[in-house]
């Protein structure tokens, strides 16, 4: 009977990723991102445990090789991610990712899973960006700058200074299990997701970037 190793599976997710970007030098940061993750936060295991963690991380690179062609233009940028995920979600019963190789769905128990922890986050503050996330989950053994909010609540983002992050994304928020519980109804999502808009629009500098936004999405 033939056993995988599990280093197999974070050497084949090293591969796909740094093909999303074309500088050999960029190729070295990201195998040492997915490294130092492993490290701090047990990576390899969890992979091993969810395979689909893979193709939740792939999804967040694809997005900041579309908005950044080369890791370096990372540097110290000021970066948003609303909704970034925690140690405490859990898992909602089904779920559908749209990513860059492809669209897959994920189903599972209502319990803890590593698919909605802080991911983008860390690979942010491991490639040299200055993220900040924020959510309503615990965020507090994190080494990125985090706070815990509910963005439930209108003005839940009005402490932040306007004009303040080069970039911002959104993506989590809306299929969250907590937050579909906590707004059943279509019209009062909207509402969030309208809030949501207005603030990423305050926030953001006159040349900086939307990753994604779900908000937005929603919205159109």
């Amino acid at each position: 009977m033939r056993i995988d190793n599990p280093l197999d599976k974070m050497d084949q997710l090293i591969s796909r990723l740094v093909h999303l970007w074309k500088d050999p030098p960029d190729y070295l940061l990201i195998s040492m991102t997915i490294q130092a993750l492993d490290r701090r936060y047990e990576l390899l295991r969890k992979l091993d445990k969810e395979p689909e963690l893979a193709e939740i991380i792939e999804q967040m690179a694809g997005r900041l090789a579309y908005s950044f062609e080369k890791l370096p233009q990372l540097n110290d940028k000021r970066i948003l991610d609303i909704a970034c995920g925690s140690n405490t979600s859990r898992m909602p019963g089904s779920v559908s990712l749209n990513t860059p190789f492809g669209e897959i769905s994920l189903g599972g128990s209502r319990g803890y899973t590593a698919l909605f922890e802080p991911w983008f986050c860390r690979m942010l503050y491991y490639l040299g960006a200055k993220p900040l996330g924020v959510d309503i989950g615990d965020l507090e053994q994190e080494i990125f700058e985090h706070q815990q909010i509910d963005l439930g609540k209108p003005g839940a983002l009005d402490f932040l200074a306007d004009a303040s992050f080069d970039a911002i994304q959104d993506s989590r928020l809306f299929g969250s299990p907590e937050f579909t519980a906590q707004f059943p109804a279509q019209r009062d999502r909207l509402m969030v997701a309208e809030e949501i808009v207005k603030q990423e629009k305050r926030l953001l500098k006159p040349d900086g970037i939307i990753i994604h936004s779900d908000a937005m999405v929603l919205m159109n």
